[in-house]
């Protein structure tokens, strides 16, 4: 009898290590997480890639992010792979919005957890994601349109004169900035002097954009206005190349060194938040919640406001 009690006994052993393991593999620590990333190489990309990565070795998870090259059949490629290789769940970084549909409905086919960050996806397929993490896009723009006035109410002329640099045409943030700004603007006596210059968010674009800027308007220009901090990095580059520094009032969103830098040095009149390391840490965050059946909100705003040199100490800077 003691002979057949051990025997029993060694076998429950064995077959709770057994269970321990299969469990073990189910935890949240075994599970992995595929993102495409439509901006991996922009300024905002890796700080944004680097709080994913943190925030999912946090929580337990495993992630690959990979390259989508703003190309919305690539990044459709790379979640089909990304399925059929098994992963758990994915994040989505759209491009922009018009591209969205076919790789919205694919991601929604697939029954597995997932969420959109950043661009906001194109509104004929808005409801089928389960979360959208991404700023008021609109509101940052109507922040750079009130801070443009704030700056002429504190700095009269008569003629009130601006340059706009935007980043990608068909972008959603480029156009709902684009939006906020003009919401705000309108009525006003500022002048935009340029037709629409997209930077496509690459500062030496921003640079080439600059210089030809300051060619045809030179002395004319009294404020120049960029919609992103890369942008803001090129544009001050000509400017200071140009002999044109402290001449004209400078405004952008974002949170790059540069900004802080140029913001400290009391050349950039201000620029307005948006954290890429809150965004991308929410996303993982809110795809944890969806992976674990807790309820979760359709859309994740990230705050938004100005940022004066007096207030650099309090954001995070990339």
């Amino acid at each position: 009898m003691k002979k057949t009690g051990l025997i029993v006994l060694m076998l429950v052993m064995v077959l709770s290590v057994v269970v321990a393991g299969g469990a073990k593999e189910k935890t949240p620590g075994a599970k992995k997480i595929f993102m495409s990333s439509a901006y991996y190489t922009a300024p905002y990309g890796a700080p944004l890639q680097e709080a994913v990565r943190e925030k999912a070795k946090e929580l337990g998870y495993s992630v690959q992010i990979v390259d989508g090259e703003e190309n919305a059949d690539k990044q459709l490629s790379q979640f089909k792979a990304a399925v059929a290789d098994g992963y758990d769940a994915l994040i989505y970084w759209p491009g922009d919005q018009a591209s969205s549909p076919p790789l919205v409905e694919y991601l929604d086919s697939t029954k597995l957890p997932w969420v959109a960050v950043n661009t906001v996806v194109d509104d004929s397929v808005l409801d089928l994601v389960p979360c959208m993490v991404a700023s008021d896009e609109v509101e940052i723009g109507r922040w750079l349109g009130r801070l443009v006035l704030q700056y002429f109410d504190e700095n009269p002329s008569s003629s009130k004169n601006m340059i706009y640099i935007e980043g990608s045409p068909g972008s959603s943030y480029t156009e709902n900035v684009t939006i906020g700004v003009m919401e705000i603007l309108k009525g006003t006596d500022v002048n935009i002097l340029n037709d629409h210059q997209y930077a496509e968010y690459d500062p030496s674009k921003a640079m080439a954009i600059m210089e030809d800027m300051l060619t045809k308007f030179g002395n004319r220009i009294d404020i120049v206005v960029a919609q992103d901090g890369g942008m803001f990095q090129g544009a001050y580059s000509a400017i200071q190349a140009a002999g044109y520094a402290g001449k004209f009032g400078l405004f952008c969103q974002g949170q790059d060194l540069i900004v802080k830098e140029k913001l400290l040095d009391g050349e950039l009149y201000a620029s307005v938040a948006q954290d890429p390391f809150r965004e991308g840490a929410l996303s993982v965050e809110m795809l944890d919640k969806i992976i674990k059946g807790e309820a979760v909100d359709k859309w994740v705003p990230t705050p938004t406001g100005p940022i004066w040199a007096a207030d650099v100490d309090d954001y995070s800077w990339f």
